[in-house]
């Protein structure tokens, strides 16, 4: 039975609760999203149509894939603190999952848009911007952490 003044940090969702409990683990999460980061500017680029892919590619990763961890981890400390309040019991309701993914999406758009591409032309910002955010918002907070036991 839990006591009312008991915290319990177990349930915090992957990647984060991983993060910290096997610090390791940061050597996969940051070359994927580095990866994920690449792939996805690279093709947005293409469709796109823009001009000196190389150059912009130089210029814009290392921001985006910076504001993009950033992002994620303040949608994470959404839901850490959702379970510390007792909002939520398990970490993975849809309820708690869906606006911390809505919250880092946003942040992502907005970290893009007023930093990464702020010396781009309006249009290609605010595309690049709104792909970033929807593409590579942190659906992995969607995985149930039942599947983590």
């Amino acid at each position: 039975m839990k006591k009312r003044n008991e915290i319990r940090l177990n349930n915090v969702l992957f990647p984060y609760w991983m993060l910290i409990l096997f610090p390791i683990t940061w050597l996969v999460i940051l070359p994927g999203n580095f990866i994920i980061d690449s792939l996805v500017l690279l093709v947005s680029m293409a469709i796109l149509g823009t001009e000196n892919k190389k150059q912009c590619y130089k210029k814009h990763i290392l921001p985006i894939f910076a504001f993009g961890m950033i992002s994620d981890i303040i949608g994470g400390i959404y839901m850490f603190l959702m379970l510390v309040f007792e909002v939520a019991n398990m970490g993975d309701e849809l309820f708690l999952t869906i606006p911390a993914i809505i919250i880092s999406a946003v942040v992502i758009f907005v970290f893009n848009y007023f930093f990464t591409f702020r010396s781009s032309e309006k249009a290609f910002r605010l595309k690049m911007s709104l792909i970033f955010a929807i593409v590579t918002a942190p659906y992995t907070f969607l995985i149930p952490n039942s599947w983590m036991y």
